[in-house]
């Protein structure tokens, strides 16, 4: 019986479908494919569209109005909602009762539902009259929800790293935050307030909270976004110098390490600079000022890992002179930590061999092969060699041998 029904439904609904196409391939002036779409789409939006000319639109919109002041929010939502849905009525009409529907929600604690509304506003009338009062309220609500995120920091202040998330149970019946993935909404609708107005009074707020959010969970890369937007579209901004420091630190730690492409270091201490010649909050505040240093270091010691492994690769695969170039590089960029030292006595050990002919194979086989038939079945030096070596180039020396003819009586 029930297959019997849905058969029924399924060749009604064929009908329908047969019947609509065939009265607009009946209706005067289709002709072609096009004049076909376009009448259909005329034909669709006239049935089943919910625009149409309303006479009564104002005196709804007074009704509606009358309702919300005297607190009856739920009617005054539904008659809202009909006149913004409504296409054909004028656009600050069709805004105004948008938002209203908005606030409708709002005053009834339905916060998720109001970001929605405020931002499907902000998508219709990007550049309307509520722009900026939709953005500040969306913002108010996003702040209400990060309420459980500072609740949670000042109970694991203790915790040193990254902070991972940690679920928690939520009441199903509380309607004035999102049951599911509440932090998630919150970035979301952070990420409204300052895409919709960037230069808004409370856009600098926004996007801190949304670098700061990401930059405790470890997201490293969209927390440097958003601090770095930060810091260079609000100069004015009193979130300014941490979010200068935050950035510095999130763009350190997103490059995953000495292996990967260090532009983003290069950046860093770029910041670094600016942060020290433009910002005097950081460089007067003994505690900020310590953080730079710290910055400085941790970014000139990554740098320095880089080179050192670049110089190292070199050497590996069978490139001394390269090798020799980057381990130089390394003692003169980065004095005074271990990679300098060691990049020295690498130095120094591959321009003893090349001067002694015996240069590091590297991991090539042939090459391997040769140096070990050179070892073995090599033509020993003729006398005249013995006597008149090769002059050595003084850029290829150890560091601490003076060049050739600078000791009186030496070579």
């Amino acid at each position: 019986m029930a297959k019997a029904d849905d058969n029924g439904w399924r060749m009604t609904r064929v009908r329908l479908l047969a019947g609509f196409a065939g009265l607009v391939l009946l209706s005067p002036g289709c002709q072609t494919w096009q004049s076909f779409r376009e009448r259909a789409t005329v034909l669709r939006s006239e049935l089943f569209d919910s625009g149409y000319e309303d006479p009564r639109a104002a005196e709804k919109m007074a009704q509606a109005q009358r309702l919300f002041d005297e607190g009856n929010y739920a009617k005054a939502q539904g008659l809202f909602r009909e006149l913004a849905d409504n296409r054909l009525n004028p656009a600050d009409l069709a805004e105004h009762a948008r938002f209203m529907q908005a606030e409708c929600r709002r005053m009834r604690g339905h916060y998720p539902e109001a970001v929605d509304t405020y931002h499907k506003l902000l998508i219709d009338f990007p550049t309307g009259a509520h722009r900026r009062e939709a953005c500040g309220r969306i913002y108010q609500i996003a702040d209400y929800w990060l309420d459980d995120l500072r609740d949670e920091l000042s109970k694991r202040a203790g915790e040193g790293g990254i902070l991972g998330w940690r679920p928690a149970w939520k009441n199903p019946f509380d309607r004035s935050k999102p049951w599911l993935g509440q932090e998630g909404r919150t970035l979301e609708a952070l990420e409204h307030v300052w895409t919709h107005d960037l230069t808004g009074p409370v856009a600098d707020k926004a996007l801190f909270w949304c670098g700061y959010v990401n930059f405790i969970r470890g997201n490293f890369q969209e927390a440097d976004h958003f601090f770095s937007t930060l810091c260079e579209m609000h100069k004015e901004s009193p979130l300014r110098p941490r979010a200068m420091t935050l950035a510095i630190q999130a763009k350190n730690n997103a490059t995953g390490g000495a292996e990967y492409d260090l532009r983003k270091c290069a950046e860093a201490l770029q910041l670094v600079h600016i942060a020290e010649a433009s910002i005097p909050e950081l460089t007067q505040d003994p505690q900020m000022a310590e953080k730079l240093t710290r910055a400085r270091a941790a970014i000139r010691w990554q740098q320095a890992e880089k080179d050192f492994r670049t110089a190292e690769y070199y050497a590996r695969t069978g490139h001394p002179g390269s090798a020799v170039f980057y381990y130089e590089l390394v003692r003169r960029r980065y004095p005074g930590t271990p990679y300098a030292e060691q990049a020295t006595q690498k130095k120094d050990q591959l321009i003893a061999l090349m001067q002694q002919g015996r240069p590091a194979p590297g991991i090539d086989p042939f090459a391997r092969l040769q140096a070990m038939w050179d070892e073995l079945f090599g033509k020993p030096p003729r006398p005249d060699e013995e006597k008149n070596p090769a002059r050595a180039d003084p850029k290829l020396l150890p560091a601490s041998a003076p060049p050739p003819g600078a000791v009186p009586g030496g070579p």
